[in-house]
């Protein structure tokens, strides 16, 4: 049904700052920027811009404060983190920084945004105009005097068979983390969790193929095939089973596979208001009203994304017949303060959940009352607690 597909993507895609800044009352969009490059030499004298610098970066009805921390290199070269303190989003690094003949500029591609601005004369300050989706808005960055801080979290391009997947790994001990993103969105929509998680676990977020950091893969893109390359990719890159797959919305349909391809290699399961072919079913026999833009929203989305969409049912029927490994702990949430579904589908939504999670031996269902969609952003340490009680149990059964 296209309308709950679209709708999938209208609760988790297309991340960004002004998004997030648009949603900010609600406060259900969290969305940062992931991924540090190497940027080129710069002309500038470290000292003028190595450093902690805040701003608030002005959309209309919303004012976002903005924190960028920038590291000098020995070589001369910079490398920047983003803090988003309203959202709890600490040491997010940025692609680049590059700083000539007193020109400051760093660059979020996975927002597809960009800082540009001149320091002033005293070195105080930078003044400039934060670009976005064909919008500027004015960005004054003044200096704090704090020094910067290593991001815990490190990019890495891994080769998923044929196509690079960015990957950001951090922490360490077993079992991995493993984090899946809802429909339209990557590693991006975990930075709320990622972090603290990070310090008990080794985790790993990543961008499917077409999305974000990542190339475009081959076809169909259906959650077999998102599977077979995220499977793939963890291997390549060191990341060693077994791995607690954590799932939000559409990522929760992966997961589910991806346990029932591998199911040596998985050590639980958490959902995060995870989509579910018993509500696509419902879905498919009710009338509800849906919005009229759809197939534009559609359009906004990366190829990635629209090419795993086109793969909804096939996806849906993969997770019919997936089987979770016996004897793995599963926590299952569901948000119940979700505006973007209508009522009655959102009850349906919950009894989805239930049913589904009823037949799971020793399955946990936790109803968030005061959460939308995206629990990780609303209720970040609820998130962080489930995937500690699935990482405990499933160290307990090993010992």
């Amino acid at each position: 049904m296209l309308g709950f597909a679209i709708l999938n993507i209208r609760r988790g895609v297309i991340c960004s700052l002004l998004a997030l800044a648009a949603g900010a009352s609600g406060g259900s969009e969290f969305c940062r920027a992931f991924a540090q490059q190497n940027p080129p030499p710069a002309a500038q004298s470290q000292r003028d811009v190595v450093g902690t610098w805040e701003g608030t970066l002005d959309a209309g009805s919303v004012k976002l404060k903005l924190v960028l921390h920038v590291a000098g290199a020995k070589d001369g070269s910079f490398s920047g983190t983003l803090d988003v303190p309203a959202q709890g989003a600490k040491d997010l690094p940025v692609d680049s920084v590059t700083v000539a003949d007193g020109a400051f500029r760093f660059e979020m591609k996975s927002l597809a945004a960009v800082y540009e601005g001149k320091l002033t004369k005293d070195g105080s300050a930078i003044e400039g105009q934060f670009k976005q989706a064909g919008q500027t808005f004015p960005l004054t960055l003044k200096r704090t005097g704090l020094t910067a801080t290593k991001s815990l979290l490190q990019l890495q391009k891994v080769d998923a068979g044929g196509h690079s997947l960015g990957m950001l790994v951090g922490g360490g001990g077993t079992p991995a983390v493993v984090f899946e993103g809802g429909a339209g969105t990557g590693m991006i929509s975990w930075s709320s969790v990622q972090g603290d998680v990070a310090k008990f676990a080794r985790t790993v977020s990543y961008d499917r193929a077409g999305v974000g950091q990542s190339e475009l893969g081959p076809k169909p893109r259906s959650a077999k095939q998102i599977a077979l390359e995220l499977h793939a990719a963890l291997l390549k890159a060191g990341i060693n089973p077994p791995y607690v797959l954590v799932g939000h919305s559409l990522g929760g349909v992966f997961v589910r596979v991806f346990a029932d391809l591998y199911p040596k290699d998985v050590a639980g399961l958490v959902l995060i208001d995870p989509s579910q072919e018993g509500f696509d079913d419902w879905a498919s026999t009710h009338k509800i009203a849906q919005p009229k833009d759809d197939q534009a929203q559609l359009n906004l989305a990366s190829q990635g994304t629209r090419d795993e969409i086109a793969e909804l049912k096939t996806s849906y029927a993969q997770a019919r017949v997936a089987k979770v490994p016996s004897g793995v702990p599963v926590i299952l949430m569901t948000a119940m303060q979700d505006d973007s579904m209508p009522a009655e589908a959102r009850k349906a939504w919950a009894e989805k959940h239930e049913e589904w999670i009823a037949k799971i031996p020793g399955g946990k269902h936790i109803i968030v009352e005061k959460s939308g969609h995206f629990i990780q952003g609303e209720r970040p340490q609820l998130v962080i607690d489930a995937i500690k009680e699935v990482v405990n149990q499933s160290q307990s059964k090993k010992q």
